[in-house]
Order: C-alpha cells, then structure tokens, then sequence
C-alpha cells in the first residue's frame, strides 16, 4: 500500500526518485528498443520494422527542455527540476535509457510498445522491476514530447535533441 499524498512530499528520500521518474518515463521519456523489445512489443513484421524506424530516431541524446507536471509541484521539486533543464542529458541506447546530471545518475531498462507512426508507448523498469509507461511523440527532427502516465509524475515532458 502506497503512503498517502501528504506524506510523499515530506519524505526526503522521495526527492531523488522524482526526477529518476521523469527521465525514465521521458521519456520515460522518452523512449527505442529494437534488439531488446519484448514479445508484446514485437507481433509481426509491420510492427518490428515500426519499432526499428523509431529506435533509429530515437537513439542518442536529448536534454530536458520542459517539464508540465499534471498536478502542481511542491517549491523543493519544482526548484529541483528548474535546475535539471540546463543540466540533464537523457541518452537513449537501444535497451537502456542514461540520465545525467550533477547529482543525478539513472539507468534503466526500456522498450518501446504500439507504434504508429511518430507515436509509439515506452516502457521503462526501475530496479525493482516496477514499469513506468510514457506515451510519446516525435515533433520534428529535434524534439520528443512525452506523456508521462504513471503516477506520481503524470505530466508532459519535451526533449530536445543534444547537439
């Protein structure tokens, strides 16, 4: 049983786990997997090709540019995140999503689910297996906007491609 939404914000130790969250949603977060994808995410060529295309798009770094949570932050985390925009690369591999920053490190396991076109769902798995999902979008070249669906950060997330 989760503790209640009060007690989440005066818990210290929830602090790191928020951000770790964003990123790995952003996209988590943001998210490509052709070699790694699970079987639900592979169901025939149409699909493995469309997961191919965007691990292509996918792979390499992006920085965080905006974050819109769905429920207002607390000032420590809304402080906390106004710090990761100039700081936080998120760099995608083909099985694993990197996010560093000064004081931030996280590496995760992801893959990516339900193509369609510019749009396809990531899946990233924390280290105790638990899946955050994001649904995200391709806009243009340079920039991939996330919906992060998983609470306790529901939110939209923009990456930017790290020149």
């Amino acid at each position: 049983m989760s503790p209640p939404a009060s007690r989440l914000s005066l818990r210290p130790s929830r602090a790191p786990r928020a951000p770790r969250f964003l990123f790995a949603a952003c996209a988590a977060v943001l998210a490509a997997q052709a070699a790694g994808c699970g079987s639900s995410a592979s169901r025939g060529p149409d699909a493995g090709a469309a997961i191919s295309s965007i691990d292509a798009r996918l792979r390499g770094s992006f920085r965080l540019v905006r974050f819109e949570p769905e429920v207002p932050l607390e000032p420590m985390l809304a402080s906390m995140l106004e710090f990761q925009y100039a700081h936080l690369v998120v760099r995608f591999d083909g099985k694993r999503i990197l996010a560093d920053s000064p004081g931030l490190h996280v590496d995760r396991a992801y893959e990516i689910r339900d193509p369609a076109w510019d749009r396809f769902k990531i899946v990233s798995y924390d280290e105790a297996g638990v899946a955050y999902e994001a649904l995200c979008e391709f806009s243009g070249q340079e920039e991939l906007i996330v919906h992060a669906q998983t609470p306790p950060w529901k939110g939209v997330a923009t990456l930017r491609r790290a020149q």
